[in-house]
């Protein structure tokens, strides 16, 4: 008997009891949401809170906590790892999902079974004049749009064949473990976008010291990080790369015909 495919949002929460309501919220209403699951990353605030009221609040919640902070991959991943969904969607705890986001995006993957990923549009609220002033701030938007973690939707299996969120120290010093994934899905498989000027949108929130700040202002401003070398762009790729491996693996393994068991044999040489 077929059943639909499901679909799980995971919410990474970090101090975030002032802005979570709203994001859960957003997710609540989509009309594909099965479970959503906040994964608290040791938050010093009162986000455990938060989280148990909105267990109270909507039926489809599920909380997860971690044991102590390990960065926005980890607690992606562990959330990934709870859910046992066809496609799972990541939402950041400060941003929020428009009225019907979700649902092209659930439809594509259950139609096109060669998408590993599909991008939503990432609508700017609140951020500063001088980005969105700029001329070339469109481009800039939709490279950041091809980069963050929170306008994302995997094919689960994918997403877990690929290692998940890389979480390598290099990223949580400097973030963009959702670049090197998205980079490699890119180079390993199709990857959807809904960036239509009718589509809804992920609404992506401005505050101080987002990754979308650094990224605009040295995509529009020409600012450079001193604590940013080539060897660290060198490590980001070589990440990427791995994660391409991995990928190109497991279709290597999907696409070979013989299925059972096969005797191996082992040579040994004298040392």
């Amino acid at each position: 008997m077929h059943t639909n495919p499901t679909l799980d949002v995971v919410i990474p929460c970090y101090n975030a009891a002032r802005t979570l309501l709203t994001a859960v919220e957003s997710a609540a209403a989509q009309r594909d949401v099965r479970n959503i699951w906040l994964v608290d990353d040791a938050s010093t605030d009162n986000t455990r809170d938060v989280m148990r009221n909105l267990t109270m609040a909507f039926p489809q919640v599920r909380c997860e906590y971690m044991p102590q902070n390990g960065g926005s991959a980890k607690a992606r991943n562990w959330g990934a790892l709870q859910s046992d969904a066809d496609f799972v969607a990541f939402l950041d705890a400060d941003d929020a999902y428009e009225t019907g986001v979700l649902t092209p995006a659930y439809m594509a993957l259950e139609q096109f079974h060669y998408l590993s990923l599909v991008r939503l549009k990432l609508r700017p609220v609140g951020f500063p004049a001088r980005y969105l002033d700029h001329p070339e701030f469109p481009r800039a938007w939709q490279r950041l749009a091809m980069t963050v973690g929170g306008n994302t939707v995997f094919r689960r299996c994918i997403l877990l064949a690929a290692g998940g969120f890389p979480q390598d120290g290099l990223f949580r010093q400097f973030g963009g473990e959702d670049a090197a994934l998205g980079i490699a899905l890119t180079r390993s498989s199709v990857v959807g976008t809904l960036f239509g000027s009718e589509d809804a949108a992920v609404q992506h929130v401005y505050r101080d010291g987002i990754h979308a700040e650094r990224l605009l202002d040295a995509e529009l401003f020409g600012q450079t990080f001193a604590d940013i070398t080539p060897e660290h762009a060198a490590q980001a790729e070589a990440v990427t790369a791995k994660i391409c491996r991995r990928l190109d693996e497991m279709k290597a393994h999907s696409a070979f015909d013989q299925t059972g068991i096969t005797a191996l044999e082992a040579g040994y040489e004298a040392v």
